[in-house]
């Protein structure tokens, strides 16, 4: 009985080295396995991330590409901006000029405007001051320019100026206005009418006129003896005439003080004075007066009174010729 468990003790013992080995087995089995499970993870991790950069770096690929595309389409719209800029800044350019042409083309042709003006104002109302004034207004317009090309137009417009300032200082248009005034005038000046034949008999009234009184009566001439102390008698018809000429005499001598004849002038005054006592009566009063006005009128100076006032006009207009040609 003792020597039994002595060996059933050893034989115990012995197994035990060999269950602890089985059991390092079997952890080392275990831990292979799940050691090779956790590999498959992390191979199939490692495909999926070699994937994931493969698609960023194709991507980073494509918009690289699209990053060259969109910098090379920029530099190509910034070019043609560029170009865009530029043409718009010589369309700019010209049309400025264009503008400023235009503005000097209409400049200088008010300023033509105003010196033409200014000659019909002096020749046809003999206003000196008004002719100043336009001439005036038209150098201030070729000063708007501000242009050294205006400066020979300018100076004959001072030289226009000058000459009118110069002038004799006499109000044309006065004198024109009372001309006018004594055309209105001429109806009142007294006619003699030639008087109807009186009978050798006073007291027949009813007596007929004898065969000779009735043939001077038809005679289209009527001889009549003038000895130059009286005005001669005047029908009607005959003062109507008359009063035409004078009215005719004294327009003309309005013309000749606009336009600055002196002589026509005084022609003109002459004529009237000469038909007026001719053909009316001295006695009266408006024939007095219409005479006395016309020796005042026929006393001013009017050889000055209008000078020439065309060089400005000459020089403006050939500025507008070479502005045309430029």
């Amino acid at each position: 009985m003792t020597l039994y468990r002595p060996l059933s003790s050893q034989r115990g013992l012995a197994l035990w080295p060999l269950i602890i080995l089985l059991i390092v087995i079997a952890a080392l089995a275990g831990a292979g396995w799940w050691g090779w499970q956790q590999w498959q993870i992390l191979e199939g991790q490692r495909s999926g991330l070699e994937q994931q950069v493969a698609g960023l770096e194709k991507r980073l690929d494509q918009q690289g590409e699209e990053s060259r595309k969109q910098r090379q389409a920029l530099a190509a719209l910034r070019h043609t901006q560029e170009e865009t800029e530029a043409r718009m800044a010589r369309d700019r350019e010209k049309l400025n000029d264009m503008s400023q042409g235009g503005q000097r083309l209409w400049l200088i042709t008010e300023a033509e405007s105003l010196a033409s003006l200014a000659s019909q104002r002096l020749l046809l109302t003999g206003d000196a001051e008004a002719a100043r004034r336009l001439l005036k207004a038209a150098d201030e317009t070729l000063a708007r320019l501000d242009d050294p090309q205006t400066l020979p137009a300018r100076r004959a417009l001072a030289a226009d100026m000058e000459a009118l300032n110069a002038a004799l200082q006499m109000d044309v248009q006065a004198l024109v206005l009372r001309l006018g005034a004594l055309r209105e005038r001429v109806d009142e000046l007294a006619v003699p009418l030639r008087e109807r034949p009186q009978n050798s008999h006073a007291g027949d009234d009813n007596a007929k006129p004898s065969w000779w009184q009735q043939f001077l009566s038809h005679l289209p001439v009527n001889i009549r003896h003038h000895d130059g102390a009286e005005p001669l008698p005047m029908t009607l018809s005959e003062a109507a005439l008359v009063r035409l000429s004078i009215n005719t005499s004294l327009q003309q001598a309005q013309l000749a003080l606009l336009q600055g004849r002196a002589e026509s002038y005084g022609q003109a005054l002459n004529q009237a004075r000469e038909t007026i006592t001719q053909w009316f009566r001295g006695d009266n009063p408006a024939t007095r007066h219409l005479l006395s006005a016309l020796d005042e009128l026929d006393e001013e100076a009017v050889s000055q009174a209008l000078p020439d006032i065309g060089g400005g006009l000459a020089a403006i207009r050939e500025l507008k010729r070479k502005e045309g040609d430029a």
